[in-house]
């Protein structure tokens, strides 16, 4: 019985010392969002999401619908943004998208840049929640919903807009899939 107590607490020394914290590694440079988002943007889908249906968690058919050609005469890939170094152009076409935001040039920046987040900066993420834009007086807040296609041959860019009530609850939230032009 002492040979097992004692192989067992050598054991656990042994492994104690064997496991040690591993080094920070370093996960390459810090990506440039500006960049990425520099170039001409144009609709390819538009999703609309009821909030309150997938708050319920009702399934994906009654909470999410492809409105993308919902209208006619008015296809949302008329639409077209431009963004340059914090100046953003849309040109709306005859797509629906006035009701959101107005046509012409102003300035974008971002909502919030999580470049104090280190650990975000070793992964090169340098993750922001979208941009505000202000066009002829007008600012609309677009929440990035994701980069995953970003980095794509052809770029693509997830935005999202929220409708909200009479009250100031979110009720709709609308996702804009763009590809760089």
């Amino acid at each position: 019985m002492k040979i097992i107590k004692y192989s067992l607490f050598a054991f656990l020394i042994i492994l104690f010392i064997k496991c040690s914290p591993d080094e920070n590694g370093t996960f390459g440079e810090k990506t440039d969002r500006n960049a990425q988002l520099i170039g001409t943007w144009k609709i390819e889908k538009v999703y609309q999401i009821d909030l309150d249906a997938e708050k319920k968690n009702f399934p994906g058919f009654a909470t999410k619908v492809d409105i993308t050609n919902a209208i006619s005469n008015m296809p949302f890939s008329d639409f077209e943004m431009d963004i340059t170094a914090g100046t953003i152009t849309t040109k709306l076409g005859m797509s629906p998208m006035g009701s959101i935001i107005n046509e012409g040039e102003g300035t974008w920046d971002w909502i919030t840049n999580d470049e104090v987040n280190n650990a975000n900066q070793e992964l090169g993420i340098n993750a922001s929640k979208g941009i505000n834009t202000n066009i002829n007086n007008m600012n609309v807040a677009l929440l990035i919903t994701t980069y995953d296609g970003i980095t794509n041959a052809t770029p693509t860019l997830s935005l999202q807009y929220k409708r909200t009530d009479s009250k100031g609850n979110n009720v709709v939230r609308y996702e804009y899939i763009l590809a760089k032009q």
